[in-house]
């Protein structure tokens, strides 16, 4: 993502990947106005009036927003609204922006510290690599990517015969299809199948480490990212901190320690100034701004987890907003 502040309250965005997409889709609210390039149709000059096929130009608009659509993986953004400024003759109307990759729009708005927090966070995540996997065991195999939102699945092979070497050669195939070799790989999975596979393919591969997993699949992959073992290289990245926070999370509620879940709960440990980190899901953001303003005037840390991946689902079925706890007042 790249960002340029243009007039008071107005930030011009680039959206470079289907990251930014995620971002957006929590930074854009209702009320808020965007604008962007639209197709309409050009119903004003007399020759299209009285042309049988009325063409569609090309116009820049500014909407306020009504609702937002993301779907998971996706490669766009649908944001609806009324135009509000352009061309005369189309304010007041119904219209959609879709956001994909290389696009730019510019959003006006009043801009909370977390929705610039997350643009900021944006701008770094876009210059970091991202982190395949290779999830194999007997017969089959899981080739996924480790986006800023959650964990994408790319493809999945099946063993067909009874030869080892034929799989194999379709998962380097495959993977060698979707896996771009100037970003890491994670090779994982249970036993010693991993290594047949490296012995037979290890001359097409560069830029990966091997994990030990109980599953050859994406159970194997979520593992990994919780166990440790890949710290030194996602450290710094979203998914694995979210995992770590959340499974925190559960650990201090299975022993009754330093939690507190749901809006009211929350909300009284945070007037107590006992919260140390505030986690909220995606989906419940912009419920709680009062409850994020809360944290950041008592020195809690507000972390935002996408319900694209396990560790965000978890959270939501809590009521999308969780704490860990400096300490549990008597």
């Amino acid at each position: 993502m790249k960002i340029e502040e243009k007039e008071k309250g107005e930030i011009s965005i680039k959206v470079d990947n289907i990251d930014d997409l995620w971002y957006l889709s929590n930074i854009i609210s209702p009320g808020d106005t965007v604008f962007g390039f639209v197709f309409r149709k050009d119903t004003q000059s007399a020759e299209m009036k009285r042309a049988k096929k009325v063409e569609r130009k090309k116009i820049r608009v500014g909407i306020e927003v009504k609702k937002l659509e993301f779907q998971d993986y996706s490669d766009r953004l649908r944001i609806q609204g009324i135009i509000v400024h352009g061309p005369e003759d189309y304010i007041g109307t119904h219209q959609s922006i879709n956001v994909g990759l290389g696009d730019e729009i510019s959003i006006m708005k009043e801009w909370r510290e977390e929705e610039i927090k997350l643009l900021k966070e944006a701008v770094a995540n876009s210059e970091k690599p991202v982190i395949y996997f290779l999830a194999i065991e007997y017969g089959a195999a899981t080739i996924a990517v480790l986006r800023s939102y959650g964990i994408q699945e790319l493809a999945n092979v099946r063993k067909r015969g009874d030869e080892d070497e034929e799989f194999f050669g379709e998962v380097l195939s495959t993977l060698m299809e979707v896996w771009d070799p100037s970003y890491p790989l994670v090779i994982l999975g249970p036993g010693f199948y991993k290594e047949n596979f490296l012995k037979f393919s290890k001359e097409n591969l560069k830029n990966y480490v091997v994990a030990q997993a109980s599953h050859g699949d994406m159970r194997g992959i979520y593992e990994i990212l919780k166990s440790g073992v890949l710290d030194k290289l996602l450290q710094e990245h979203r998914v694995a901190k979210e995992e770590k926070m959340v499974d925190e999370l559960l650990q201090e509620i299975k022993r009754e320690g330093l939690y507190a879940y749901g809006a009211e709960e929350v909300e009284k440990y945070l007037n107590m100034g006992a919260v140390e980190k505030l986690l909220v899901s995606d989906r419940e953001f912009k419920l709680y701004q009062n409850l994020l303003e809360l944290a950041k005037s008592t020195g809690a840390e507000v972390h935002i987890i996408s319900t694209s991946h396990e560790a965000g689902k978890i959270l939501q079925k809590l009521g999308g907003i969780a704490a860990l706890l400096r300490f549990r007042p008597d």
